[in-house]
């Protein structure tokens, strides 16, 4: 079990799956393997995490742009109906 065998795992079905396939380890796994299935599964999960946080930073960073970009266009849009109705006046 190295850390591709738990990529596949994830890539397939996710942090359940490799969930899933640590409590599938046989009872009988020496110590030693069994830990270091532990880090390695732990691993690719803690890599899905970070991919996961890194997607929702960026995700903030355009909802903030976003915002701000529409704040700008409504200051726009109020200063042109300001010009307009001092105009109409």
């Amino acid at each position: 079990m190295d850390y591709e065998f738990w990529k596949d795992i994830h890539e397939r079905g996710g942090i359940p799956a490799v969930k899933s396939a640590l409590a599938d380890l046989p009872e009988d796994l020496p110590p030693q393997e069994a830990g270091a299935a532990a880090e390695l599964a732990l691993q690719v999960i803690e890599e899905d995490i970070a991919r996961i946080n890194a997607r929702a930073d960026q995700a903030e960073a355009r909802a903030r742009d976003l915002a701000e970009q529409t704040a700008e266009v409504n200051r726009r849009l109020t200063e042109h109906a300001a010009r307009d109705a001092d105009e109409a006046r």
